[in-house]
């Protein structure tokens, strides 16, 4: 129970260090890599940088959270995540990322894989038990 906890709160880092931090360091970039993370989204069907498409990007926030606290919601909402995600990359157009942000991603990507696997193979973690008075 604790590691799942654990493992929720890391990855709520690693996703907010990918969104929130990482964009704020552009020094952490070779002037290269800058320059070709211009083309991020070429191809795309969808436009990946319009405000609306943030909200996707905001969904692992309340799912991680809930799995702090066991919610049984939290657990789907976070595979629609990654199945929205999975989807997505065929339409999102072409990715491109430095060091940093590659590094962050994968490892946000590899939390929240060990997460939805415990929370589906361990659903008694999620059920509520009544409490005794």
């Amino acid at each position: 129970m604790i590691r799942l906890r654990i493992l929720a709160i890391l990855a709520l880092i690693f996703h907010g260090t990918g969104l929130f931090v990482l964009p704020q360091f552009p020094s952490l970039y070779s002037q290269y890599s800058l320059e070709l993370m211009k083309y991020a989204g070429h191809g795309a069907y969808i436009n990946v940088h319009h405000p609306a498409m943030y909200v996707f990007y905001l969904i692992p926030y309340p799912a991680l959270i809930g799995i702090c606290f066991f919610q049984n919601w939290s657990r789907y909402l976070l595979l629609l995540f990654l199945v929205v995600m999975l989807l997505g990359s065929f339409f999102f157009g072409t990715a491109i990322s430095g060091p940093p942000e590659s590094f962050v991603n994968l490892a946000a990507a590899l939390l929240d894989g060990a997460i939805v696997g415990i929370a589906f193979f361990a659903p008694q973690l999620f059920v509520r038990r009544p409490q005794s008075q």
